[in-house]
């Protein structure tokens, strides 16, 4: 990208990082005229810790001439003033938020380490692992025996993010999500597998630039007609013909991460019942 600056940010946490890694990354993305180089420092719990970062802080602001952006999560007050005292440029995320909400609801908070990402319920953590197995179990069409449990089967061509995608929805929401990949076969026939036909109001269609498509199949299996262009557009022109003659619905993956897919995915079916 022409032009672009180079910055650095710290997300840094006294637990898993992972609410500061979420906002932090929400925030940077809207400035695209930066370049960040973004580092993760968890489970920083003591003031020695905290004044090790500070101090590379320091260091980095001396060599390039500005400071690394500091986002932090940490309810320890002892923790957080080795940050304030500092001339670092800090975004408490949990101070910007709670203080608030603390005045609107009119009582302190808990100030518990790490209760966002507990298990507090037992059940629904449960029910989340053993979503994860189904997806395994039946991934890449394997066990298509088990598809009458599933809440929904990703079906799109080899490399498309079928896995990824399953495995995001059966851990962040709990569903039992089956994958199952499109061959040149199946294809050609222009009908649906035989292992799908029953359970055509659980579909869900994936598909992709065939470009970008050419691009991913070359890092593993370059040299191969699998990974020509003239395949990659053929299989794609394909599978989105098999979704709009069978009313499949279906989504472009090309530009989107994994989290985008999943909340996209869930979108577009949760009017269904099962979901």
């Amino acid at each position: 990208m022409p032009n672009t600056q180079k910055r650095t940010a710290f997300i840094v946490s006294d637990r898993t990082g992972l609410t500061a890694e979420a906002m932090a990354h929400s925030l940077l993305s809207q400035f695209p005229g930066f370049d960040f180089h973004m580092e993760t420092f968890t489970f920083v719990d003591t003031v020695d810790k905290a004044r090790r970062l500070v101090e590379r802080c320091s260091r980095i602001r001396e060599q390039s001439g500005t400071s690394p952006l500091v986002f932090l999560t940490m309810v320890n007050d002892n923790l957080r003033a080795v940050f304030d005292e500092s001339d670092m440029e800090v975004f408490d995320l949990f101070r910007t938020f709670i203080g608030p909400m603390e005045k609107r609801l009119g009582v302190k908070s808990s100030h518990t380490i790490g209760k966002s990402h507990g298990v507090t319920d037992e059940k629904a953590y449960t029910s989340r692992i053993a979503a994860v197995h189904f997806a395994l179990q039946t991934d890449d069409g394997m066990d298509f025996d088990h598809y009458r449990q599933a809440d929904l089967i990703i079906v799109g061509v080899s490399r498309c993010g079928k896995t990824p995608t399953s495995l995001y929805l059966s851990l962040h929401y709990g569903l039992y999500v089956s994958n199952y990949p499109l061959t040149d076969h199946e294809l050609e026939r222009k009908e649906l597998p035989q292992a799908l036909q029953r359970y055509t109001d659980k579909l869900f269609g994936l598909t992709i630039d065939p470009f970008r498509l050419l691009q991913i199949r070359q890092q593993r299996y370059q040299g191969s007609t699998y990974s020509t262009a003239a395949t990659c557009q053929r299989e794609i022109a394909q599978a989105e013909a098999l979704f709009r003659s069978h009313g499949i619905p279906w989504l472009n993956t090309t530009r989107m991460s994994v989290e985008e897919i999943g909340a996209m995915v869930v979108n577009r079916t949760k009017s269904d019942t099962r979901l």
